[in-house]
């Protein structure tokens, strides 16, 4: 079964125009990064294998484990009484208003580096941000990685020195906890108030740094020991342009939030085939609209409420608005 986590009902109550508003009114949102290559949650009726491609842990055939989602049914009839969450979104116990989201439980949901290696998340939709939260945890022992924050220009801001405590042990950070594991070889069901542990990390960009578009995330794992697993990724999105240069354009979108109609309108000079996405925030377009005497109309009644992102594109000229749906 596969799952798709698309709350954002939280922040309808916020007017989010890029650039327009001044950092006091940053959001924390989640992002649907892309670059995830293991799925470490068992979900269905059936063997842990044949829902899963990894472990968690990295442990040896017969000693290692995997994640639950509340669908999953062993292969014995038998069901977890702890899980992941059910809608796939938790509040972190770390931060005051963080909330993570899971990829799919029945996809790609995690970055797994088992030893050395290394990995890129990307932003389907580039965001500008004060803070970059990551959502990790290691198995069989300490991790240590490195990350480092892309930005749309080509510059960089690395935090080194990170490290994922161990899923059963760490005592700091731990966002989420208590939702039981099961044996990746034996199916068998650990369910479990206190254990496994997911830890939260935040990135603070310099002042400079959080103007401009995070285009990736890179984790690199220079050391052999654990297996890092790093699950979710949410921003503190600044209230500025995302692209270089784009404070210029005069693009403004009314009514924010908005109920059933939006109207992007276009600066004077927008050329005729200039265009306005609205995109989710993972970065799917919903409608592609062509300006029309200086305004892209937008029918928002389908859309379920939240958080969008509207895209002005004149040739190489871009900026985006970030906009509600009540």
């Amino acid at each position: 079964m596969r799952n798709t986590f698309t709350s954002f009902r939280a922040l309808a109550l916020l007017t989010l125009g890029l650039g327009a508003m001044p950092a006091a009114h940053a959001a924390l949102v989640p992002v649907a990064v892309t670059g995830y290559n293991a799925d470490v949650v068992a979900d269905g009726a059936g063997t842990v294998i044949s829902s899963t491609t990894d472990d968690v842990d990295g442990g040896a055939v017969g000693n290692r484990f995997n994640f639950m989602a509340p669908t999953f049914i062993g292969s014995t009839g038998v069901a977890p009484t702890s899980f992941l969450p059910a809608n796939g979104t938790f509040t972190s116990a770390v931060t005051s208003g963080l909330t993570f989201r899971f990829a799919s439980y029945s996809a790609n949901n995690s970055l797994r580096i088992n030893g050395i290696g290394s990995g890129t998340l990307g932003f389907p939709t580039p965001l500008a941000a004060s803070d970059v939260y990551l959502l990790a945890t290691s198995g069989n022992g300490i991790s240590g990685f490195t990350a480092t924050v892309t930005f749309t220009d080509g510059t960089t801001q690395a935090f080194t020195g990170l490290s994922a405590a161990d899923w059963f042990s760490g005592t700091s950070n731990i966002a989420l906890r208590g939702f039981g594991r099961v044996g990746r070889d034996n199916n068998v069901i650990q369910n479990s108030t206190t254990d496994p542990r997911l830890y939260e990390f935040r990135l603070t960009l310099s002042s400079a740094n959080a103007t401009k578009a995070i285009q990736s995330v890179a984790i690199n794992k220079p050391a052999a020991t654990g297996t890092l697993n790093v699950m979710g990724v949410t921003v503190n999105a600044s209230m500025a342009a995302t692209q270089p240069g784009q404070e210029a354009l005069a693009v403004n979108a009314f009514p924010n939030p908005a109920a059933n109609r939006l109207t992007v309108q276009a600066p004077a000079e927008a050329s005729p085939s200039a265009t306005v996405q609205l995109l989710d925030l993972s970065g799917r377009a919903v409608q592609t609209v062509p300006v029309r005497n200086r305004e892209a109309r937008f029918d928002l009644e389908n859309l379920a409420a939240g958080l969008y992102l509207a895209r002005y594109q004149d040739g190489a000229r871009t900026r985006t608005l970030k906009v509600v749906k009540q």
